[in-house]
C-alpha cells in the first residue's frame, strides 16, 4: 500500500497502554502533529492486545505514516561493555561471540544490536549492547502484522531516552539521573554531560499515578529503585560523583506530582524533564506527559541521534528482502517488457526457464522440510532429556554456594526458601544495607560465572529496626530462576530486573 504522507508515527504498546506520537520532519526540531494515548487492560495471550492495537491503528490511520516502534528496557537485557576496538565490525563480532557471558541464552535465540558510546585514545570503546530474546521481538512483530503494520525499525527505550536527553541538554556537564515511568516498568539512566554512564530497567505492576501519594507502595518502590541504581552506579563507575538532580518523564503521566513526592520521600532533588521541550519546534501543547522515549525515537527516525539501537528479527528481515525483490522485479519488468517487444521469443524462453527453476527450488524445499522438522523434534527431545539428567542447582548446592558468598560478619541468614523451578528467597538481618547490596552483587557475579540460578538476584523489601540499642536492617533478597525458561526452545523469558554493568 502506498503511503499518503511523509509523517512519522512512533508507536508503543503493551497490555496497559497504547500510544502514538505523530511528528513532521523539520530542520528546526520536531513538529508535533498529534499525541494519542489509550489506557486499558488487554491480554496478550487471547488476542485482546492484537485486537486493541488493530482498532487503534485503524482509528488513527496509522497506515498512512512511516511507523517506528519502541520496546521497553525492562523486557530485555542491556550491558555497557569496554571492548578493545574502534572498528564497528570487530565490536559486533566481540559482542556476538561473548553473548552467553551476559545472558543465559545462546546467540541464535536472541536479537541483538550495539552502539559505540565513547572511543578512547588507547584503542578501547565503551559500547551499549542490547540482548532481546527472539520470542519477545517476534511477538511484538506478530501484533503489528495482525494490525497490518510493518515497522521500519524496532527501537529500544534506553537509546531513545539517552539520545533525547543528550540532544536536549546540549553541552551541559551535569551528572544527573533520568527516570522513565513506563507502563509495566521503570527505567533509570545516569548520564554525565553527553555520556550515558549507567542504566537499569525493572518490570513492575505498579501504577505510577499512585506514586503521588505519600507512603504509597508505588512511591516506596520507585525510591528503592532509585537508591539501588545510584548505589550500583557508584560501584560500577570509577569517578562516580554524586548526581546533582533527578529528572522524570513518562509517555502518559504528568510526572510533576510524582517528582515532588519522590523529592520529599528520598531527599534527592527531583523535577520533571521539561528540557524535552527544546526538542520540539511546534506542538508542545499537544503532548500528554513528557514522552521523552517517543521524542528520542522520532529523532532516531530522522537519523539525528547519537545512540542508535535497532532490533530487527529474522522474520521481518525476510519480509523486507521479499519486498525488495518484489520492487526490484517490478522495476526490471518495465525494461524487460520493452525488450520483449523486440525479442519476444527470447523473453518467453527466459521466463519458462525461470519458472522451471523456481519450481525446482520449491520442490527441493518441500523435500528438505520433513527432515528439518524431524531434526528439530529430536533436538527438543535431547533438551528435555538433558533437563531430566542435570542434577545441578539443588537446594543444598545453592545453599552451600550462598554460604560461601556471604560476608564473614555483619550479616546473618535467617531463612532460605527454595521453590523448585521458580526461585528462592533469602531473609535475614544485617548491620547495614551496604552488606546486603554486596551480597546481592556477589550472587549476581556468581550467576554470571558458575551459578546461573543466581543471575537475577535482587534486593527485595527491607526494614530498619533496633536490637539491643543497635540499628539492624531486616532484608530480603529474591532470586527468580531463568534456567528452566532458557533451556526450552521458544520459551518466553521472564520479565524482571537486570542491570547494565
Amino acid at each position: 500500500m502506498a503511503r499518503k504522507s511523509g509523517h512519522i508515527s512512533i508507536l508503543q504498546f503493551d497490555e496497559q497502554l497504547i500510544s502514538r506520537l505523530r511528528v513532521s520532519t523539520s530542520a528546526k526540531g520536531l513538529e508535533i502533529l498529534k499525541h494519542d494515548v489509550r489506557r486499558g487492560s488487554w491480554s496478550a495471550t487471547d488476542e485482546g492486545l492484537s485486537s486493541a492495537v488493530r482498532d487503534f491503528a485503524k482509528e488513527v490511520r496509522l497506515s498512512e505514516d512511516r511507523v517506528f516502534t519502541v520496546l521497553p528496557r525492562h523486557a530485555m537485557t542491556a550491558r555497557i561493555l569496554l571492548l578493545p576496538s574502534h572498528d564497528a565490525r570487530e565490536i559486533e563480532s566481540m559482542v556476538r561471540l561473548s553473548v552467553e557471558e551476559y545472558v543465559p541464552y545462546p546467540e541464535h535465540e536472541l536479537v541483538l544490536d550495539q552502539a559505540v558510546l565513547q572511543r578512547f585514545a588507547d584503542g578501547q570503546s565503551r559500547v551499549l549492547a542490547v540482548f532481546a530474546h527472539r520470542d519477545i521481538v517476534e511477538d511484538h512483530v506478530r501484533v503489528l502484522r495482525a494490525s497490518g503494520i510493518e515497522p521500519e525499525q524496532i527501537l529500544v527505550s534506553t537509546a531513545c531516552l539517552a539520545s533525547a536527553a543528550i540532544l536536549a541538554r546540549g553541552s551541559a556537564d551535569e551528572r544527573f539521573a533520568l527516570i522513565h515511568l513506563a507502563s509495566g516498568g521503570v527505567e533509570v539512566l545516569i548520564l554525565h554531560g553527553n555520556r550515558l554512564e549507567y542504566g537499569r530497567g525493572v518490570a513492575t505492576v505498579q501504577d505510577w499515578g499512585e506514586a503521588t501519594q505519600p507512603g504509597s507502595e508505588a512511591l516506596e518502590e520507585l525510591a528503592a529503585e532509585l537508591r539501588a541504581t545510584l548505589s550500583a552506579h557508584r560501584r560500577e563507575v570509577e569517578d562516580a560523583s554524586p548526581i546533582e538532580r533527578v529528572y522524570m518523564c513518562s509517555e502518559w503521566l504528568d510526572s510533576a506530582g510524582v517528582a515532588t513526592a519522590l523529592s520529599d520521600f528520598s531527599g534527592v532533588e527531583c523535577v520533571p524533564a521539561r528540557f524535552a521541550a527544546t526538542l520540539v519546534s511546534r506542538g508542545n501543547e499537544l503532548l500528554t506527559g513528557l514522552p521523552l522515549a517517543s521524542l528520542g525515537a522520532a529523532l532516531n527516525a530522522q537519523e539525528r541521534t547519537p545512540i542508535a539501537i535497532t532490533l530487527v528479527p529474522e522474520s521481518l528481515e525476510l519480509v523486507r528482502k521479499r519486498s525488495a525483490v518484489k520492487r526490484t522485479a517490478l522495476r526490471l519488468g518495465g525494461g524487460i517488457l520493452a525488450f520483449v517487444l523486440c525479442l519476444a521469443a527470447l523473453y518467453g524462453q527466459a521466463a519458462i526457464q525461470r519458472a522451471n527453476y523456481i519450481a525446482e527450488l520449491q520442490s527441493r524445499i518441500a523435500e528438505a522440510e520433513p527432515v528439518a522438522l524431524s531434526v528439530e523434534a529430536k533436538r527438543k527431545k535431547l533438551i528435555r532429556l538433558q533437563q531430566h539428567l542435570d542434577r545441578r542447582g539443588s537446594a543444598l548446592e545453592l545453599l552451600a554456594r550462598l554460604t560461601e558468598l556471604s560476608p564473614v560478619s555483619g550479616l546473618n541468614i535467617m531463612r532460605f526458601t527454595f521453590a523448585y523451578g521458580e526461585g528462592l528467597t533469602i531473609t535475614g538481618r544485617a548491620e547495614s544495607l551496604t552488606l546486603v547490596d554486596a551480597l546481592a552483587e556477589a550472587l549476581r557475579e556468581a550467576g554470571r560465572n558458575d551459578v546461573p540460578q543466581f543471575s537475577r538476584a535482587g534486593l527485595g523489601p527491607y526494614k530498619a529496626e533496633t536490637e539491643q540499642n543497635q540499628p539492624v536492617i531486616q532484608y530480603e533478597i529474591t532470586i527468580p530462576f531463568a534456567t528452566q525458561e532458557s533451556s526450552e526452545p521458544g520459551a518466553q523469558p521472564a520479565a524482571g530486573e537486570d542491570e547494565l554493568p
